[in-house]
């Protein structure tokens, strides 16, 4: 997985660039986003990695690490 393509997603609705994404951040206590732009990430996130996060497991992501770790496991199951 491209790790960094994920991260790149989540900076555009953000004031950080990708490289200053640390996956212990919180959405919404660190990176101020809300749940329209998360639900616009996990959008963005599923086009770009062909998968579909249900939306029961896509409410658990709190933090970066928690969407990079959720993308990982869809993709592997795929695999």
């Amino acid at each position: 997985m491209d790790e960094q393509k994920l991260l790149e997603i989540i900076a555009e609705f953000t004031n950080y660039d990708a490289d200053q994404l640390e996956p212990d951040m919180h959405f919404v206590d660190d990176l101020g986003i809300d749940s329209l732009d998360l639900a616009q990430i996990i959008l963005s996130a599923e086009s770009e990695f062909d998968v579909e996060l249900e939306e029961e497991v896509a409410d658990g992501i709190e933090t970066v690490g928690d969407a990079i770790e959720l993308l990982k496991e869809k993709l592997e199951e795929q695999e």
